[in-house]
């Protein structure tokens, strides 16, 4: 098995087709040499983008698997609406990532992008070999309300300097655990857009339009998971703020096989950009 180096995506815009426009969805592309073993949609948390993926997705793409990380429409590199994101606009995103499905196709989701992934799947019953669910937030509360405050005031954040940006998520970004100071500086390049005024955090503000009447909802995921056919790894680090470890144990009873790696020490939410975390991905992905 490889360990991921440096490495380079293809990379190519698909217009997404809304009510009255299109928009452009920047796709990253990993690509094996040969024939690949399977695909892999990799979707980010609410602030992220599809670069939060470089590390793991060079080290799968080497180990034999395609693997594909978008943007969502409103963050990264891909267009800003404005006004108007729902789970409808998201669906479309993933919809039109159904050009690069193979006979096998899994998927990671990261927190939010994880949450977008199980409503997506219930919502067009399509089809999932594994699924690997990182720190999502499977209930909803409290806790939740709290991360949506945090990117609510991230939202609104400009920087005189990109120097000043940098030094910003250097300082917030230091719980996703140890990684390599090459990854991290990648990480956080990818994490800053340059704007009118100076520069600001990679996503558009408009994207926190629907909190307000969030706050307080409570939900429950738990039992989409549970009836999705698929083989599920549900992945927290040591320090999650958003595991219900007697949920999971409920839903285990109706669901024996689901997968749970709830105390590694991999941050909060686990950065997929060490090694040890991309072999334990390899290995449920690869699991007869």
């Amino acid at each position: 098995m490889d360990q991921a180096g440096s490495a380079e995506a293809l990379t190519q815009e698909i217009l997404i087709r809304l009510d009255d426009r299109y928009a452009a969805m920047f796709v990253r592309i990993w690509r094996p040499a040969g024939t690949p073993r399977a695909t892999v949609f990799c979707l980010h948390g609410f602030t992220g983008n599809g670069a939060d993926f470089d590390f793991l997705a060079t080290f799968l793409c080497r180990n034999g698997f395609l693997v594909i990380c978008p943007d969502l429409l409103g963050r990264g590199r891909s267009a800003y609406l404005g006004s108007g994101y729902d789970i409808n606009v998201y669906s479309k995103c993933l919809r039109a990532l159904g050009e690069f499905a193979g006979s096998e196709n899994h998927f990671i989701g990261t927190s939010w992008g994880g949450t977008i992934l199980l409503l997506f799947l219930q919502m067009t019953r399509s089809k999932a070999a594994r699924i690997i669910l990182n720190d999502v937030p499977m209930l909803g509360g409290p806790r939740v309300d709290a991360m949506r405050n945090e990117v609510l005031r991230e939202s609104m954040l400009a920087f005189e300097t990109r120097t000043a940006a940098k030094d910003y998520l250097s300082a917030t970004r230091a719980t996703m655990g140890p990684v390599e100071d090459t990854v991290f500086h990648r990480y956080v390049e990818n994490r800053i857009a340059a704007g009118p005024n100076g520069f600001r955090l990679a996503f558009d503000p408009a994207t926190t339009g629907n909190f307000g009447a969030l706050a307080g909802r409570e939900y429950d995921l738990f039992p989409i998971a549970a009836k999705i056919d698929a083989r599920i790894l549900l992945l927290y680090g040591r320090d999650s703020q958003v595991i219900d470890r007697q949920a999971i144990e409920r839903t285990r009873l109706a669901r024996p096989d689901l997968w749970l790696v709830d105390n590694i020490d991999a941050g909060d939410p686990p950065s997929l950009m060490s090694l040890d975390q991309a072999l334990l991905i390899l290995g449920f992905l690869s699991a007869a």
